[in-house]
């Protein structure tokens, strides 16, 4: 699990990094409305995620439980049949999503998108490329997820790095030496989503193969994953409803040029939640191995474990990123009006992406079990709430308004899901997961008032002397989090008191 983990986190931080480090350098070359354009992509493949219908996480953790299973129970082309099925269903999918953005193209060009400089033409043929990424992506999703199944994260890992370096490395070189034109950048991400797609779906092949070349559906591997398919999709469309509808009414509402200011902010916010991603992935897979193994102290053991790592190196990042969004932005990009436009919203988002990162793990909890009605029941009353005061709050207050309500929503569903959740599958272990967050907390807090007067001394109107004072003050917070918690503090009081020999 820590290998794995170790992996993943190297793989994705490469990622995650080669992008915060290129994405600024797009930002001035292509101009900010271009940016704007990046940033309504990352939306739109965001609500089309909804087409999915649960079958990506559904494949993950069914091939994690085949594998769980003894192999006289397991057909060797299960897992085969199973993948190929899904991408029969994905077929029309993909299609209808390509036809659909490219048809309604010009109305979101004319009628939905503020753009001031950029022709509508270039916005039109964007748009269209935009459908056929996300037509790609919905396949690459399947074949990661396969691959997921089978805990391949080396491999994974290695091939994201490659992707990863092709489509930002390469979108710089293209965008400083070839051409600004916001067509040409988004035609060469069109040809980085097609050898993506290509060569993760060589992989699942390669491994999970089927008995025949031509194998088409098989109704008989594909029933026992539907219930669980089905809740895993009413949720998907639940969450993404919930997380992304204030980011579509405001590419209405903000001018482009203004929406690519907020697509830095959505940016860093998202970056929040991503950063569990890679621990995430070897998450689920072995919960639910030990489920299925019956080792359900060790299954607790290891989601408390797990909660506790996220929270030492979320709360601290959140914490430094609140407390200075501006400087973080300027130094970031070196734009001071984007650093003043995000100062009062980028606090409340990426605070409230924190909590939400934490929440989520009541989520793969029941995930682990299979048991999704408890969480289907919440996202509905949750959504029920949260829809009219979103749209209430980014049509009628603006940004301000949505980061507020992003915030105010995220703090609700922690004090009140947590609890229901350990209460329903794992009675008697929230209140040490509820001591451990308050810890970190406080040790979070208390690191930001210490590191204060530090960042004052480091920080000045050069850019790296801000990143260096950003960076000493999140290394404090993480000091006094790492040093508060009781098994490393255990570990070096026994270190200490060894009898040498």
């Amino acid at each position: 699990m820590i290998r794995n983990t170790g992996l993943s986190y190297a793989g994705q931080a490469y990622a995650l990094l080669i992008g915060i480090l290129v994405l600024p350098f797009y930002l001035g070359h292509l101009g900010a409305e271009a940016y704007g354009l990046i940033g309504f992509f990352a939306v739109l493949q965001a609500w089309l995620q909804l087409l999915d219908a649960g079958l990506s996480p559904s494949l993950v953790r069914q091939i994690a439980h085949f594998r769980g299973r003894s192999a006289a129970s397991v057909q060797h082309y299960e897992p085969g049949q199973l993948l190929r099925s899904f991408e029969i269903i994905f077929l029309p999918l993909a299609s209808l999503t390509i036809l659909s953005i490219h048809v309604s193209s010009g109305w979101i060009a004319h009628q939905w998108l503020q753009a001031q400089d950029l022709s509508t033409a270039t916005i039109v043929h964007c748009i269209s490329l935009m459908g056929l990424m996300v037509g790609l992506k919905l396949y690459a999703t399947l074949y990661k997820s396969g691959l997921q199944g089978l805990e391949l994260h080396a491999w994974l890992n290695g091939a994201n790095i490659v992707i990863a370096t092709l489509r930002y490395v390469g979108g710089l070189f293209l965008v400083a030496r070839i051409s600004q034109d916001p067509l040409d950048f988004f035609v060469f991400q069109t040809a980085i989503a097609v050898i993506e797609t290509l060569v993760f779906a060589a992989k699942a092949y390669a491994l999970m193969p089927n008995p025949k070349l031509l194998t088409g559906f098989d109704w008989t591997v594909v029933k026992p994953v539907l219930p669980f398919a089905a809740g895993i999709s009413l949720t998907s469309v639940l969450w993404i409803v919930l997380t992304q509808l204030d980011k579509v009414l405001l590419s209405n509402v903000l001018l482009l040029k203004e929406y690519g200011y907020f697509s830095l902010v959505a940016l860093i916010s998202t970056g929040i939640m991503t950063l569990t991603n890679p621990l995430v992935q070897t998450l689920l897979p072995r919960m639910t191995m030990l489920v299925a193994e019956g080792r359900i102290a060790d299954m607790q053991a290891l989601y408390l474990n797990a909660t506790r790592f996220v929270c030492s190196l979320l709360f601290p990042l959140s914490g430094v990123i609140a407390f200075h969004s501006a400087e973080l932005v300027f130094a970031w990009t070196g734009d001071a009006e984007a650093a003043r436009w995000s100062r009062l919203v980028l606090p409340w988002y990426v605070l409230g992406s924190a909590i939400m990162a934490v929440t989520a793990f009541q989520f793969y909890l029941q995930y682990a079990y299979g048991q999704l009605r408890l969480h289907v029941w919440f996202s509905l009353v949750s959504a029920a709430l949260s829809i009219p005061l979103v749209v209430y709050a980014a049509l009628e207050h603006g940004v301000y308004g949505a980061a507020l309500s992003w915030f105010g929503l995220r703090m609700l569903t922690f004090l009140i899901w947590p609890q229901m959740v350990h209460k329903r599958f794992a009675a008697g272990l929230h209140r040490q997961w509820l001591q451990d967050l308050l810890r970190i907390t406080a040790m979070t807090g208390l690191g930001l008032l210490i590191g204060e007067p530090v960042f004052a001394a480091i920080a000045s109107d050069n850019r790296f002397d801000i990143l260096l004072g950003l960076a000493v003050s999140g290394l404090i917070c993480l000091a006094l989090v790492a040093f508060t918690s009781k098994p490393l503090v255990m570990r070096l009081y026994l270190l200490m008191t060894k009898t040498s020999v």
